[in-house]
């Protein structure tokens, strides 16, 4: 079984027993209503787990879960692991000690004596026991807590998850905290329950009558699967005593950690990330090290033939932000000689750092990139106030982002009082270039109407400059960890900022670069033509200069020159 099987496996039967827990939290939660309430709840939940399709697909995911948690213990060549980590273990390790005892008490009694002890009964049974209470609320906390943590760490390096928090950290909280207080308004009325309370009157007869032996075979189940869990327990950690004995027979490489300038012993068969928390070095794994990120990416400085070829899951997780050539998981890498490694990722480094691309940071690609600036903003500033101010620049923002959406943009910076723009992400320069031009007729249209609705608070129309212009460029995530955002790098954005600046020079609206129009296939001979020597670039370079909106029109509008 690959890594990509392991993961979706352990994924699958999480999430079967994340749907048990939830469904059975939620019932507990009723306790806060009634033990009625619980009741009515329960038995239905119960019919709904004893279909056979079910009850398989629930007990198998507990097997899978279980049986996977000691495959990765023994795979673990080194136990030295962040806190939450260790933690997960923990508790992994822990529950199925209570887990065994609660299974036996409840489903065991039926499967085994045929009895069916619903809520008032299980509740009864415990808040007379208080080392039941007890052991019931430690389940309940390590049960949760193992999940979320769990689900939190495979979700977390996900673009999406950020928009998901709002609704699932509450949900966290508030889903054990009722199941939490239900259980206890159900005892507290459990303990007032009269003698002849029929259900558990039926419960104690169904005991009494009970063949002894079937009692007692329930009870040696429950200390054979604790046995049992021991046992597997006890061989695994003895096969991991004994494989890294072996290891160390066998010799093993150094890892040179370039920013320490530490060489650090290694043994065969463990990874660089075991390596380095073996040594105590930080390096950042938000996912533990299971390859469902890459922030532990490192890069090999003398790339060797000898390395093993990536696995799939790393293959595919190293596709996903173009890593080059030389850049391995160190999770996932486990090398057979020596290697000198630089990590590509600060040890703090938070979760959106896992989807920036990498190599030189970024790849290079054509795009079509515009800048937009609003003219006369300083003297704005000077003849309002400056809460005015603010609420005239959002709605000059508003009309471009609203551009921008319309016409398929992306923002890529903003400086104060204008922004960059990227087109042609998807990798159709000549679609890019096209819906450029269309964002500058969006974007001047957008300002015409905007100076009509302002036209009480503003002295003069808004006016935009926009500069238009598409080649080669580096493409890449950038910006702040918490914040980043797409955007490009290179001459020909440089170029393009230059041509938004000469808007002002030719006090027109738009300045577009011919090999950009060439490129939308709406080259037009007749237009204004320029030829100007832009900073930062050797070669003089042709533009095109349009300040009237119904060329503006025609430009978006007509279809593209063929053979353009």
């Amino acid at each position: 079984m690959n890594s990509k099987q392991e993961h979706r496996l352990r994924i699958s039967s999480g999430l079967v027993i994340a749907f048990f827990l939830v469904l059975h939290l939620l019932n507990a939660g009723l306790g806060i209503i009634s033990l009625s309430a619980m009741n009515v709840m329960g038995n239905a939940l119960a019919a709904f787990w004893s279909i056979p399709v079910m009850q398989l697909l629930l007990y198998t995911a507990f097997i899978v879960h279980i049986g996977l948690m000691f495959v990765a213990l023994y795979r673990r060549r080194s136990l030295r692991l962040p806190g939450w980590n260790l933690t997960q273990i923990g508790m992994a390790l822990a529950l199925p000690i209570l887990l065994f005892a609660h299974v036996a008490g409840t489903r065991g009694t039926y499967e085994f004596l045929d009895i069916y002890r619903n809520y008032t009964v299980v509740v009864s049974g415990l808040w007379n026991n208080p080392s039941g209470v007890v052991r019931q609320y430690l389940l309940l906390t390590l049960a949760w807590t193992h999940m979320c943590i769990g689900i939190h760490f495979w979700l977390r390096h996900k673009p999406d998850y950020s928009r998901w928090k709002s609704i699932l950290y509450p949900l966290c909280l508030v889903i054990p905290l009722l199941a939490a207080l239900g259980f206890l308004r159900a005892g507290v009325e459990s303990r007032q329950l009269p003698a002849d309370t029929p259900a558990i009157i039926e419960f104690r007869q169904a005991i009494s009558s009970a063949d002894p032996d079937r009692i007692q075979l329930l009870m040696q189940t429950e200390k054979g699967l604790l046995w049992l869990f021991a046992v597997l327990l006890i061989a695994v950690l003895l096969m991991r005593a004994l494989r890294n004995h072996r290891d160390r027979k066998r010799g093993g490489f150094f890892v040179t950690h370039t920013p320490s300038s530490r060489q650090l012993p290694a043994r065969q068969g463990q990874t660089v990330l075991e390596t380095l928390r073996e040594a105590g070095i930080p390096h950042t794994a938000i996912c533990g090290g299971r390859g469902r990120c890459t922030t532990c990416r490192v890069r090999i400085i003398d790339v060797d033939q000898s390395l093993p070829e990536p696995e799939e899951l790393e293959r595919r997780a190293l596709q996903r932000v173009r890593a080059a050539p030389n850049v391995r998981l160190a999770c996932q890498l486990k090398p057979q000689r020596d290697i000198t490694i630089t990590p590509l990722l600060q040890a703090d480094v938070s979760a959106p750092a896992a989807r920036v691309s990498v190599g030189v940071m970024g790849h290079e690609q054509k795009v079509a990139c515009m800048f937009v600036d609003l003219r006369g903003s300083t003297r704005l500033a000077e003849q309002k106030l400056p809460y005015d101010v603010v609420f005239i620049l959002n709605q000059f923002f508003i009309q471009l982002d609203e551009a921008l959406r319309a016409t398929g943009g992306h923002y890529a910076t903003f400086n104060g009082d204008g922004l960059m723009a990227l087109y042609g992400l998807d990798g159709d320069l000549a679609n890019g270039c096209r819906k450029a031009l269309a964002g500058a007729v969006q974007i001047q249209s957008r300002m015409v109407q905007l100076s009509e609705w302002l036209a009480d608070e503003l002295e003069e129309p808004l006016r935009v400059g926009i500069g238009i212009h598409c080649g080669d460029a580096i493409v890449g995530t950038m910006g702040p960890p918490d914040a980043p955002t797409v955007s490009a790098l290179g001459d020909n954005i440089n170029i393009t900022a230059r041509l938004e600046a000469l808007t002002k020079e030719f006090e027109c609206g738009l300045i577009v670069s011919e090999q950009a129009l060439r490129q939308a296939g709406h080259f037009h001979p007749t237009w204004p033509r320029h030829t100007v020597h832009v900073r930062g670039r050797g070669k003089p370079l042709d533009i095109i200069i349009i300040d009237d909106l119904r060329l503006l029109q025609e430009v978006s509008l007509t279809p593209p020159a063929v053979g353009q």
